[in-house]
């Protein structure tokens, strides 16, 4: 582990920005794209503002530092924080990395909890060798794919 580097996580990142906002009047039930927010999926939408692989991280509301990997077309919102690895990271690792913090605790104390991307993008990480990332990405990412196959056929079971 002395290959790890403590870095902000600006520098693990080539993107760490909120989304935009949305009018109302593109979010429906039905649409080709999901909406992200601060709290997962709030909608779905025909107009994208993002395409590629991210870890989500919702910025603000009652779940705000909640963390969650994506892959695709989307519409992010000014609710969520597109953080996008560069040629150093892994962007599915610092997903994964990431959920371990508890980015929660650093939200304003106020009646509606928030994250500044300023304070996320200072938070100190430690950082594997991109190989090391790579490794560690994928095994958690089959033990996921297997918790999904498990919890799919448990629901039909229970039917």
């Amino acid at each position: 582990m002395d290959d790890w580097k403590q870095i902000e996580l600006n520098d693990a990142c080539s993107r760490l920005s909120s989304g935009k906002s949305i009018s109302a009047k593109y979010v429906t039930s039905e649409g080709i794209y999901p909406i992200y927010g601060g709290n997962g999926i709030r909608g779905y939408t025909d107009i994208y503002n993002f395409d590629g692989e991210c870890a989500i991280i919702g910025r603000q509301g009652a779940y705000c530092g909640n963390v969650r990997y994506f892959s695709g077309k989307a519409y992010m919102t000014e609710h969520a924080v597109v953080t996008c690895g560069n040629e150093s990271s892994n962007t599915r690792f610092l997903a994964y990395l990431l959920s371990t913090m508890q980015l929660g605790r650093l939200s304003g104390q106020s009646a509606q909890p928030g994250l500044s991307v300023k304070t996320i993008g200072q938070q100190v990480i430690k950082l594997p060798p991109l190989k090391v990332q790579n490794i560690i990405a994928d095994m958690l990412t089959a033990l996921d794919e297997k918790i999904e196959v498990n919890e799919s056929i448990n629901k039909n079971l229970a039917i």
